[in-house]
């Protein structure tokens, strides 16, 4: 997957996106690099966090870009003004003419003031506890974007676990710790031994 994907740095993906008065922010394991000051490992991709309520005025500032859904290892076009399948969270997006994709949108859910978890959606937390920013550049929670590493964790999100668990603060720890136990509940035994 990753030969499909174009190095995109943060500051290109934020260059194109700094006139965009939509909340967004990049996820993944930039996010977690971001959060923590400093390029931890190498990263095969780069994607943003945007509401799916968002999107219809999201899509329409990015022009130059070919869209796609990205679903069971399908790509669909996607034209903007179309609505979105529930079902489908990822976006894929390359700039017109490339071969290769720039970034991905994932697509996150919120109702009546409260995010909710895609794979477990009785997990919320408040919108504005979803968003932050690191270094001024929004970035998803680390908390959060945490979560999303816990369920069958890859060798990269077990190490990015390693390494954030333990910086996360009393609050965003016992979130996530909740939201494990509810979520993801077989790897709660190796969450809690990261943070001793």
């Amino acid at each position: 997957m990753s030969n499909r994907w174009r190095q995109t740095t943060p500051r290109e993906l934020i260059d194109w996106l700094g006139a965009v008065d939509v909340p967004r922010a990049i996820a993944g394991g930039w996010a977690l690099d971001l959060w923590q000051g400093a390029v931890t490992r190498p990263h095969s991709d780069i994607e943003i966090a945007c509401f799916r309520a968002d999107l219809h005025r999201l899509l329409p500032k990015l022009p130059a870009f070919e869209i796609v859904i990205a679903r069971g290892k399908q790509l669909t076009p996607y034209a903007i003004g179309d609505a979105l399948p529930d079902d489908s969270f990822s976006l894929w997006l390359r700039r017109r003419g490339e071969t290769l994709w720039d970034f991905e949108i994932v697509v996150e859910e919120q109702r009546g003031g409260l995010w909710a978890y895609r794979r477990e959606p009785a997990i919320t937390r408040p919108v504005a506890d979803v968003l932050t920013s690191a270094g001024g550049v929004p970035i998803i929670a680390p908390e959060i974007q945490l979560l999303y590493k816990c369920r069958d964790p890859r060798p990269k999100d077990v190490e990015d676990l390693r390494r954030c668990v333990p910086r996360l603060d009393a609050r965003a720890y016992a979130w996530l710790h909740e939201a494990v136990a509810r979520a993801h509940a077989g790897f709660l035994p190796d969450l809690e031994g990261m943070r001793r």
